[in-house]
């Protein structure tokens, strides 16, 4: 899922690991955890290194049945 195409609630997270494997997860604004439960205990990595792409794919599958 595109970072440009995510509802206006949901952002892309990551920490380092996430963006040096290039597997940014989805989060909804004001929850702990990202939509696949992996937690948010870092900063967003992501987001700081301007990634376009939010490649878990359980992620993109439960922000696909959240907002369908």
């Amino acid at each position: 899922m595109k970072v440009t195409e995510l509802k206006s609630e949901y952002y892309m997270f990551g920490n380092k690991g996430t963006v040096w494997s290039d597997n940014a997860h989805i989060a909804k604004s004001g929850d702990m955890e990202t939509l696949c439960g992996t937690p948010m205990l870092s900063s967003n990595h992501a987001g700081l290194n301007d990634l376009k792409e939010a490649k878990c794919e359980k992620c993109n599958e439960i922000y696909k049945e959240q907002t369908s």
